[in-house]
């Protein structure tokens, strides 16, 4: 809970605005859409809470991957990742580094 709550608080001080609304698949929809520049979560459910949204963020355009920039690997047992348009995975992973 700290080491969340940590990242948080680097991670305000470089963005305009927050939302934790609590579904992964509802949050990736948002970054397809346009709707959210930014999504990461570090524990998703399981792949039913990933494994259509992914599809339609990269359909869309999107990018999504391991929070550490590592290419995502739907069939690890990983349940980090995160998801951004192209321009700000790499300034996303560097913020996330530093605030950990």
């Amino acid at each position: 809970m700290e080491a969340t709550t940590n990242r948080i608080k680097n991670l305000l001080v470089k963005v305009r605005s927050l939302r934790m609304s609590g579904s992964c698949a509802l949050n990736l929809c948002g970054i397809a859409c346009g709707r959210l520049d930014l999504f990461y979560s570090l524990r998703y459910g399981g792949l039913w809470d990933v494994a259509a949204s992914i599809v339609i963020v990269i359909e869309a355009g999107g990018l999504v991957y391991e929070p550490s920039g590592k290419d995502f690997d739907i069939t690890s047992t990983s349940t980090r990742i995160a998801a951004s348009n192209p321009c700000l995975r790499d300034a996303f992973v560097k913020a996330l580094e530093l605030s950990e």
